[in-house]
Formats: structure tokens, sequence, C-alpha cells
């Protein structure tokens, strides 16, 4: 049987859809891998294929808590031990809309005054 084509982060429509992975269907395809790569048992490396194909995780792929954080709770917020960053003031205290609406203004009020100036003159 051909290999399924990795379709991760793709969207399929009119297709079934697998439902619960059960051991079985793990065992079944691992047998499928190990048919494939003519042996007639699969090992554990068909075992992890196989659950990696048809979950998209491998058994034991999630990080199991090191000895510099065992057991942490993520519910917990982490304590900081740094310093207190320095409270950097903008250099301007207008807001950056508010310069580019008199920036506007202002250039607006050139071109009409060089407008009238030129109609001025003819």
């Amino acid at each position: 049987m051909a290999e399924p084509k990795s379709i991760e982060g793709k969207i399929l429509r009119g297709t079934e859809g697998l439902g619960t992975v059960t051991p079985e269907m793990i065992e079944e395809r691992a047998r499928e891998i190990a048919r494939s790569d003519g042996r007639s048992e699969p090992n554990d490396l068909d075992q992890n294929r196989a659950r990696k194909e048809l979950t998209g995780s491998a058994a034991g792929s999630e990080r199991p808590p090191t000895r510099a954080e065992p057991g942490r709770d993520w519910g917990m917020p982490l304590v900081s031990s740094g310093e207190k960053a320095v409270t950097v003031r903008p250099e301007d205290e207008k807001n950056v809309l508010e310069n580019l609406v008199e920036e506007g203004i202002e250039e607006a009020d050139r071109d009409q005054r060089s407008r009238s100036r030129e109609a001025g003159e003819a």
C-alpha cells in the first residue's frame, strides 16, 4: 500500500475524517509499514511511524520535565529575577498621528498660499 501524503496545515473538502485513532488502527498501519519494508512483523520504529502518521505525534514526543523544572506548575506565573528596565520616554510628547495631521495641514496651507500668490501674479 502506498504511503499517505503528509497533509499538515491543509484544509480538505469532500473527504471523510479518520475519526478517533484506536490502538488497533495504529497496529494495522504498523503491520502495513512492516510489509512494505519486507518484514513480517512490525518493530518499534514501525509503531512510532504509524502513530505519527495517524495522530501527528509519536509516543513520548512531549518533553518530560527536566531536573531544572521538575513538574513545574504551568498555571503559576514565573518570577523574574532580573532588574527593572529603564523607562524610555518618547522624544516628542505628541502622538504620531497628531504629528502627521499637523504636517498635512501645514503642507496644505503652503500649497494654498503658493496657488493664491500665483493667481495674484497672473
